[in-house]
């Protein structure tokens, strides 16, 4: 066993490209040597900007043994009925070059065939690696990719250099017009270092000798150690900031640090406006003192040492003096129009094309948000005058020159709009909702912590998912450019923090607002005849099974509390955790295993899911559209699941109010042995129809009390397979 190498040498990649194309060399290096049968210890791959490497320790020195299996004609079509073989059965054997005696009987999951086992070659490992790294290599994929040379070879960036060894042998590749080698490189284009290899493990050694680290997690932690130790040294704080310093990571082989400053006066802008300014041009990390305050003061780093390190922080500092004197002008001419100004204009921009203006877009939020204000607890509730205030000016920041000719200042919307409000004397209330009503931006992100920014959060993406479901918009495979799914996720984590909020009823209310923009009866013509509606339905009700399940609920949970509850996330999600916490108590596991008797012994039309209290109360009264003829009830099991029914419709519609979910459940599995007992006595088909339909019709009422919280049929019971 040898180890091998492989090390692709480029010119400088960007950083954002090389995690992903390290995590796929090293997947497609598995699916490869698993393909050819060769056997290996470990695998690692990594990269820096100049280089994706693979290492493969313990690499066999031949293909494990094999065969191949070749099958040719049916038994029945092989042979004639005194055993003779059939032409099929001799073309096949004379094209396998065996004689027909040789042919085996092989089972298959279309029948028995008649076949060939034939041994695998075990070839060298260096010949097959020979055979498939060139398409390794030509199948890694970027965001995008360029050609440069005569073969028309497709790569990140340029290719300028192969190692590819095994143990000490060169092996033979060819790549964009490059031959393997042994040689590696440090900074070709500076200096030209590079430092022959004798074997696969010298890599790492030499390397080091070039100043090159190579592993992306020491990279990491030496940028951190020499970060915070600057920082020290000037008694200042980093930021913290994790996926700066990843960029970082992969945009530097030799991290060294170098500390800058800039005008204290740009200090008067807001913080996020400096550090964005600092992070988003020219990857600086911005420093705090210790009593949290931003300072004048960043770090940067260079890719190795560099001559004259002072002129590189002139330098960098001059890009960032004319970065923030942008930001400054932008923050000023903002302010002097003031935010009423910019919110005035959004009428003249485009929110989605066809889908009307930004400002049509407000007064919708401001009307879906209203609905949803009024399902909250009154003490929860936003003063009307106060939504009004935040809905208008939630979006005025897209009018500002910060947002709209700030390029790196575009990511934050919402943040700077605040700060336009503060500074412009709107109340705190009304900056915290503009602020928040972005969030959450990512999977993970902190949900707004005003009333006011989840209503506005919740409005502005059910706005969002409406309207480009109306356009036709919607997400298809891996193709999403509206972040629609991302949106869907941060409404269901909206709604499941505001009981009272019901998904469909923002969607249907949030469709109709579009009668603004578009006729009432194109809205309705797009929703309906096209089935936009059924569709956003269905999607979000993916969001909520997705929501489901991040927060640990088992498939099968999820499957039941969906149909009944997909509508109120919050809810959905506890009573799946209520199902979740029986799991393997023997009584609800029985009570399971009963409703799905009755459930299967009901016709599919007759179970009922999410049936009201009042519904269900008047139907075991006799009273409601299910009413069944108790009086023609024989066995003493029928009465006795009667009066257990009514009797834990007593506990639960109080243990419900109270959001006891676990007593609700208990009171139903308390109902295991009436069910148990009345299946054990009573025929449900009964000859008599009049009989038939009153028993149907009792266990239909049965089963809409427990198809108000859960569809039952959906559970696995424990035991059962999946």
């Amino acid at each position: 066993m040898n180890d091998f190498l492989l090390e692709i040498g480029v010119e400088n990649i960007p950083a954002s490209y090389l995690p992903p194309a390290a995590q796929q060399l090293a997947d497609d290096a598995r699916a490869m040597l698993a393909g050819n049968r060769l056997a290996y210890t470990e695998i690692y791959t990594a990269a820096t900007p100049r280089r994706l490497v693979l290492t493969v320790r313990g690499l066999a020195a031949r293909q494990d043994a094999g065969e191949d299996v070749l099958t040719g004609p049916p038994v029945a079509r092989a042979f004639l009925p005194d055993g003779t073989p059939t032409p099929a059965a001799e073309g096949f054997a004379r094209a396998q070059g065996v004689p027909v005696q040789r042919l085996e009987r092989i089972e298959t999951p279309k029948g028995e065939y008649l076949g060939v086992r034939k041994k695998l070659a075990q070839r060298k490992a260096s010949a097959v690696l020979a055979g498939e790294l060139p398409a390794l290599i030509a199948g890694l994929r970027f965001p995008k990719a360029m050609k440069w040379e005569a073969s028309g070879a497709r790569f990140a960036r340029p290719v300028r250099w192969i190692v590819a060894i095994l143990g000490r042998t060169v092996v033979p590749v060819a790549f964009a017009g490059v031959r393997s080698g042994r040689v590696t490189w440090g900074r070709p284009w500076m200096r030209g270092e590079h430092r022959s290899l004798a074997d696969a493990k010298a890599h790492g050694a030499r390397l080091k000798s070039l100043g090159v680290i190579l592993d992306p997690q020491t990279r990491r932690a030496r940028l951190t150690a020499l970060a915070e130790a600057a920082a020290v040294r000037k008694g200042l704080r980093i930021v913290p900031d994790e996926n700066l310093l990843t960029e970082l990571t992969f945009m530097v082989e030799d991290p060294r640090v170098l500390v800058g400053s800039f005008d204290r006066a740009f200090l008067e802008l807001p913080a996020e406006v400096v550090v964005t300014a600092m992070r988003a041009h020219q990857r600086y990390i911005a420093l705090t003192d210790r009593r949290g305050a931003l300072s004048p003061n960043f770090i940067t780093f260079t890719d190795g040492v560099v001559k004259g390190p002072k002129d590189v922080v002139l330098g960098n500092e001059r890009v960032l003096r004319a970065r923030l004197a942008d930001a400054r002008f932008y923050w000023q001419d903002d302010l002097k129009r003031g935010i009423e100004a910019l919110a005035d204009e959004l009428d003249r921009i485009v929110f989605i094309e066809g889908l009307g203006t930004v400002g049509e877009k407000w007064r919708r939020l401001l009307d879906v948000a209203g609905v949803m204000n009024a399902t909250l607890e009154a003490k929860q509730r936003v003063a009307e005058d106060v939504l009004a205030r935040g809905a208008r000016l939630a979006k005025a920041d897209l009018a500002s020159t910060m947002i709209r000719d700030g390029k790196e200042f575009t990511a934050l919307q919402g943040v700077i709009g605040a700060h336009y409000a503060t500074a412009c004397g709107e109340p705190a209330v009304v900056a915290a909702g503009i602020r928040e009503h972005y969030q959450p931006r990512a999977a993970g992100d902190a949900l707004p912590a005003s009333t006011l920014g989840r209503l506005l959060a919740a409005a502005d993406r059910a706005d969002t998912l409406i309207g480009c479901f109306l356009a036709g918009f919607k997400p298809s495979g891996s193709q999403d450019p509206y972040g629609l799914r991302r949106n869907g996720n941060g409404l269901v984590r909206l709604a499941a923090e505001m009981p009272g909020v019901r998904l469909d009823t923002i969607i249907e209310r949030a469709a109709a607002g579009y009668a603004s923009t578009m006729t009432r009866q194109e809205v309705e013509a797009r929703w309906k005849d096209k089935r936009a509606g059924a569709e956003l339905q269905e999607f979000v009700r993916g969001r909520v099974e997705a929501f489901l399940k991040d927060n640990g609920m088992a498939y099968d949970v999820a499957a039941a509390v969906l149909p009944v509850s997909w509508t109120r996330p919050g809810v959905a999600l506890e009573r799946a955790r209520a199902i979740s916490a029986l799991r393997g108590d023997p009584a609800f596991e029985r009570l399971v295993t009963g409703v799905k008797r009755v459930g299967n012994i009901l016709p599919r039309e007759r179970r009922r899911l999410g049936a009201g209290w009042d519904d269900v109360r008047r139907d075991l009264a006799g009273e409601g559209g299910r009413a069944f003829d108790a009086a023609r009830f024989e066995d003493p099991a029928e009465t006795d699941l009667l009066d257990a029914v009514r009797a834990a419709l007593d506990r639960m519609e109080p243990a419900e109010k109270r959001g006891d979910v676990a007593s609700v459940l208990k009171s139903l599995s308390g109902l295991a042995d009436p069910i148990d007992r009345y299946f054990d006595k009573v025929l449900v088909n009964a000859p008599d129809p009049a009989l038939r339909e009153a028993r149907l019709g009792f266990l239909a009422v049965t089963y809409s009390l427990f198809g108000r919280y859960a569809d039952f049929q959906a559970i696995v019971e424990q035991g059962s397979p999946a």
